[in-house]
């Protein structure tokens, strides 16, 4: 029987609200609105018994449990001792118009939002008190509403919500129902119809239209690519070059593409043109005392559409690189390797002496977006993507494009679409490199790629042995025999001494003007550097350096990699398009 796995979708279906009454919207306004105030309540209690109610070795959970007894009273336990007659916070005299299972779902929703808080080491979710015009969206259980389907009527599909809002209280509790009438489409309606749907959420986007989310738990066939030989996809993520892969196999580095955006650019450009006439006429309206909401209406109008251009092309992008990873997947056992970047909208701030162009650039760069969704693609598709034979592995991406793959030395830069080392002699795209890069950090952190695969060839010397410790630790732990030292000569080479897969010839007849110019002149940056290695060790260099001199150069350049000032310009500029032809990567027309 084969593996399953239970991924959780999204379903965001538009609200219908000229059909709702105007009875049923203000009830569904001051539905969301109590639910936002008991929300923030719980942030509340949380920021107050943060030391006591914060669990675990690195502190980054809340313990829900805990809160609990801090506010909710209980007297249906069995045992009369376990009752709660009183807590120091008691919600249920603090808002007696809502129901235990509400009270109970908005306490999950402020504990996710601070357990996120605490894991992404952000702003707190409760920074200041007072009334707020945003309200908060809650999940909503599947035992207090279903979806029903009136053919008869114009509106077909409609939400059945159970609401404590307006109740009654008789011999028991009576809760009245409040009816959303759905507009989804087909495709909604097929995604509905895939699995389980478990809770939804109702909210109000900026442009005062409401949404219904669905989640709905589907069971995916685990993809098995046991049987085939292994590879491993390294990711580089740009700006102006939206992506760079490529694949190291067990003999050489295959599969190069670039994936560019060139109409995304030019269309969030134009806007943003659009968007800054727009603010120096609100401004100049301001500082004359003239009515400016019709300004700031159409301006915000304009960054919505931005937006929607921005998240609309990243999902186009996500898609062409979840096909190219999954027709990849039918001929290796691959692992794909994305770059995690931190800190970088930090590294171009306003005292970084980055150009204003550049910095917004980073500012809208949206990797985080097409990381996450590159991870939600696979794993719809049947992908591990978490834990332990995770087969997607964000690993971290800086120094990748200025150290060279080959030899591990700090490289030169003359151009941004080029990288240089000058102790081997390496030469190629810098978003290349730096995807090799990517690619090989993931096999130095699983040792079962470096040591049981010919994919070691890609590490140097002194990672071979910290991969080799690895593995002999964890077989140790697992209590399993050591695999056998012997490897074939192929499986202990270095990517040092596997220099000939890719010579300087290699990249002399490209039609990259910046090569060309590089290999009939060598750069000023090269003569700058003086031909110095990793460790600061002048080296002597030709443009076909011998075998007994290059594997010299490589010894002198073995070890750490030196530290650098910063990575962040490695994403101006453009690159050459690649094309594939039969899985090896050949130069085409500039782009």
């Amino acid at each position: 029987m084969p593996e399953t796995q239970t991924v959780i979708i999204s379903v965001k279906i538009p609200v219908k609200w000229d059909c709702m009454s105007d009875a049923d919207r203000s009830r569904l306004e001051r539905l969301t609105g109590r639910d936002t105030r008991v929300i923030r309540a719980f942030l509340g209690v949380i920021a107050r018994h943060e030391k006591e109610l914060i669990v675990g070795k690195k502190r980054k959970r809340v313990n829900g449990g805990a809160l609990e007894k801090l506010t909710l009273t209980a007297e249906r336990f069995k045992d009369p001792a376990r009752n709660r007659l009183s807590v120091p916070h008691d919600f249920k005299k603090r808002f007696p118009n809502i129901s235990t299972n509400e009270l109970q779902e908005c306490r999950q929703v402020a504990v996710a939002m601070w357990n996120s808080y605490l894991e992404l080491d952000g702003q707190p979710p409760l920074k200041s008190e007072g009334y707020r015009e945003r309200k908060l969206p809650r999940y909503v259980y599947a035992r207090r509403f279903k979806l029903e389907y009136r053919p008869g009527q114009e509106t077909k599909y409609w939400l059945d919500l159970l609401d404590s809002l307006d109740s009654a209280r008789t011999d028991s509790w009576t809760h009245d129902r409040l009816l959303i009438p759905l507009t989804p489409s087909s495709y909604h309606l097929n995604r509905l119809d895939e699995g389980e749907v478990t809770s939804l959420r109702l909210f109000k986007d900026v442009r005062r239209k409401w949404w219904v989310v669905f989640a709905v738990r589907v069971e995916v066939e685990v993809v098995d690519m046991t049987g085939l030989p292994p590879a491993v996809m390294g990711i580089d993520l740009g700006i102006d070059k939206a992506v760079c892969s490529v694949v190291l196999t067990e003999q050489r580095v295959r599969y190069v593409r670039y994936f560019t955006q060139p109409d995304k650019a030019s269309q969030i450009e134009r806007y943003d043109g659009m968007v800054d006439a727009l603010q120096r006429e609100m401004c100049d309206r301001k500082n004359a005392g003239v009515v400016y909401d019709g300004v700031a209406e159409r301006l915000k109008e304009l960054r919505s559409r931005r937006a929607n251009i921005s998240t609309d092309y990243d999902g186009v992008l996500v898609r062409e690189l979840t096909d190219h990873i999954l027709e990849l997947s039918k001929k290796y056992n691959l692992y794909v390797a994305i770059g995690r970047l931190t800190h970088i909208r930090r590294s171009a701030g306003r005292k970084s002496g980055k150009r204003k162009s550049f910095r917004k650039k980073v500012a809208r760069w949206t990797f985080a977006r097409v990381s996450e969704g590159l991870r939600h693609t696979l794993v719809q598709e049947g992908w591990r993507v978490n834990g332990k034979g995770s087969h997607f592995v964000p690993v971290p991406e800086s120094w990748t494009s200025i150290t060279c793959h080959r030899c591990g030395s700090k490289g030169v830069r003359p151009k941004q679409s080029l990288f240089i080392c000058p102790t081997c002699g390496y030469r190629s795209n810098a978003d290349k490199n730096g995807a090799i890069n990517i690619a090989r950090r993931l096999i130095k952190l699983i040792p079962s790629l470096a040591n049981e695969s010919g994919l070691e060839r890609w590490l140097f010397p002194h990672e071979k042995k910290q991969a080799s410790l690895k593995a002999r630790r964890r077989t140790r732990s697992n209590e399993k025999s050591e695999p056998s030292s012997k490897r074939s000569a192929s499986r202990g080479r270095s990517a040092a001494e596997c220099h000939d897969q890719a010579l300087l010839a290699e990249f002399v007849s490209t039609t990259d003007p910046a090569v060309e110019r590089t290999v009939e002149q060598p750069s000023a940056a090269i003569d700058a550097h003086k031909a110095t290695d990793s460790h600061g060790n002048r080296v002597q260099r030709s443009e076909a350096p011998s075998e007994a001199r290059s594997d010299k150069a490589r010894v002198q350049a073995r070890g750490e990699v030196p530290a650098l000032a910063g990575d962040s310009s490695r994403e101006q500029g453009g690159t050459r398009e690649l094309t594939v032809t039969e899985g090896v990567h050949s130069p085409s027309t500039q782009t």
